[in-house]
């Protein structure tokens, strides 16, 4: 296998198009609202990415089918056409993602892509309620873009693999950079944070995701979530009760 090869589907004439870019990071926050995002809009899977640097180990589905772990690439026609980029998993090494990332930019740049929109937790212990987003940009310039739209600028702090990287990587492609990121704790897989983060993304794009899948799947784990805190309050109580004589 190439360090990384793109096998596209199809080719596609884009116009204009935008890139949103989302991989599993604190919360799963980058993952959930990219991958959900893109089902909400309609879009359509047109080329998987493979990669020598991601983990080696593969993907048993639910009928049986073995895959390898891959990235993937949506599409959406629209004013702006959108494609969206998600994964199983990020890189293992620094070297991994910096390669995965040039990869992927140097693939869209040549479809006509001038813009990246990174998506991502950033873990904080203050959460809000809802959760906050913040934005930063490759420019001062472009940070007032993001203001313009009622997104506060994030403080000094470095953002961790592949939803950081591409955003810097942007501007060596002569590529616009921002990057946006919601507040969440990262113990769970957080869609309360990824759930703001898709209704910024419709401010910014103009097209409205359908939240109804993702809605339903936050009522199944904050219920999972509730029983799990429940089960290790009763286990304590039966520890300490325990020694008790």
């Amino acid at each position: 296998m190439k360090d990384v090869e793109i096998v596209a589907k199809t080719r596609k004439k884009l116009k204009n198009p935008i890139l949103i870019c989302g991989l599993p990071d604190s919360g799963f926050v980058g993952k959930i609202a990219s991958y959900h995002f893109a089902k909400g809009i309609g879009a359509e899977k047109f080329a998987d990415v493979y990669s020598s640097h991601l983990p080696a180990q593969t993907i048993v589905n639910d009928n049986g089918t073995i895959e390898p772990l891959k990235f993937e690439f949506y599409f959406k026609k629209g004013k702006n056409d959108l494609l969206i980029f998600t994964g199983d998993v990020q890189s293992e090494t620094p070297e991994g993602q910096y390669n995965v990332s040039r990869d992927v930019l140097k693939f869209v740049k040549n479809l006509g892509c001038k813009t990246v929109y990174a998506i991502g937790g950033l873990i904080t212990n203050n959460l809000s309620n809802p959760p906050k987003i913040y934005g930063a940009a490759i420019s001062e310039t472009l940070l007032k873009e993001l203001q313009e739209l009622g997104i506060e600028s994030m403080e000094e702090s470095n953002i961790i693999g592949m939803n950081g990287i591409l955003v810097s990587l942007a501007k060596n492609n002569g590529m616009k950079g921002f990057g946006i990121y919601g507040e969440t704790r990262g113990e769970f897989p957080d869609i309360h944070a990824a759930k703001e983060l898709i209704r910024v993304l419709t401010r910014i794009t103009g097209v409205k995701s359908n939240l109804r899948a993702l809605t339903n799947e936050e009522r199944r784990l904050k219920k999972l979530q509730s029983n799990l805190e429940t089960k290790m309050i009763d286990d304590a109580e039966d520890k300490v009760s325990g020694y008790i004589t």
